[in-house]
């Protein structure tokens, strides 16, 4: 069976890492802005899929599976309005140490501020709601990728460092 993955190098190297660190669960929101995670996660046997269209429930349901499994959790939804439906239950891994990871997409960020429709500024964090929060640019050259290789790493080396806890990959 041929498996199509998304062309968008960020997403290529999410998927790497996420099997090189053996993370498998993934609760997935839909929409626009994060199709090509979703149509790639979706496409490889490797990964173990629940789709929850609400995204505060997928946060909460995360809490859950890395209580009981002790292992981390993908959640991921679009970068837009959507993604603050993740707040209540990042907040609750936050204090318990769960190891889940959001991961969110978004259009340019030159759009922050705009007034565009679907763009919010995350570039501030609540103090007790992820431990890390990466920002991947789409990469212009080799240390571009490479830079994102390694904001990607250290973030889900996070998600175990220290007791772990939530972590974001925007």
């Amino acid at each position: 069976m041929e498996r199509f993955y998304s062309a968008e190098k960020n997403v290529q190297y999410l998927l790497a890492l996420l099997k090189a660190h053996e993370i498998k669960n993934v609760i997935i929101s839909p929409g626009t802005a994060n199709f090509t995670f979703v149509g790639s996660v979706q496409q490889d046997p490797y990964f173990n899929l629940i789709s929850c269209v609400d995204e505060r429930s997928a946060a909460y349901m995360a809490c859950g599976i890395a209580a009981t499994t002790q292992e981390p959790v993908v959640i991921s939804c679009t970068g837009a309005t959507a993604s603050r439906n993740y707040m209540p239950g990042l907040t609750e891994a936050f204090y318990r140490k769960l190891p889940v990871l959001a991961v969110t997409a978004m259009r340019n960020i030159a759009q922050i501020g705009q007034n565009m429709d679907q763009v919010i500024d995350r570039s501030v964090q609540p103090k007790d709601l992820v431990r890390k929060s990466v920002y991947l640019p789409l990469p212009a050259s080799q240390d571009d990728e490479w830079g994102n290789l390694v904001k990607i790493n250290d973030a889900l080396l996070e998600l175990r460092r220290n007791g772990g806890g939530p972590v974001h990959i925007n």
